[in-house]
């Protein structure tokens, strides 16, 4: 489980090795309890319309925003399941957040089925005042299938906008 510290006598988010000086201005969550599996085999990130996505409207345009998700996910073989943030401002172009690095959040699975409870976090400064709405995408590293979306997990996100 990840943890998340507003310290707001110094006005500093901090968890996870994450320091941000600033104020949180609003925090948006949202919680997902998948009714269906998403696999996928494909070596391109993909999303179902189902993963979980969480939208934030910046009071600021230079503030920054802190995206933490958590889930479970199964990995069905050898191979990896890779995972990234999209970020799509109303109006404006989609963004893979980790600028094509294949590992923003890596899990490495054996040649047995196993599964995982984890977290992604990324801070994100998108220059606007607009709408922003973050969407969890997942990739096959080899082709091998990958479940990032399994029945009986709970997905959750958390944005929170700090101001400088």
């Amino acid at each position: 489980m990840s943890t998340l510290f507003v310290d707001t006598i110094n006005e500093k988010t901090s968890g996870n090795g994450i320091s941000i000086p600033g104020h949180v201005v609003q925090i948006v969550t949202a919680t997902l309890n998948p009714t269906a599996h998403f696999s996928t085999t494909s070596q391109s990130y993909v999303t179902d319309g189902d993963l979980p996505s969480a939208t934030i409207t910046p009071k600021f345009t230079n503030s920054k925003i802190l995206i933490h998700y958590t889930t479970g996910m199964q990995h069905d073989g050898s191979g990896q399941i890779e995972n990234t943030i999209y970020r799509a401002i109303s109006g404006g172009a989609t963004t893979d957040l980790s600028g094509g690095n294949t590992y923003g959040l890596a899990f490495k699975g054996t040649t047995n089925q196993s599964w995982t409870e984890t977290s992604i976090n990324w801070v994100d400064t998108p220059n606007t005042a607009s709408a922003v709405t973050y969407t969890w995408y997942s990739r096959s590293e080899n082709g091998t299938s990958v479940t990032p979306m399994h029945v009986g997990s709970v997905w959750t996100a958390l944005l929170m906008e700090i101001a400088q």
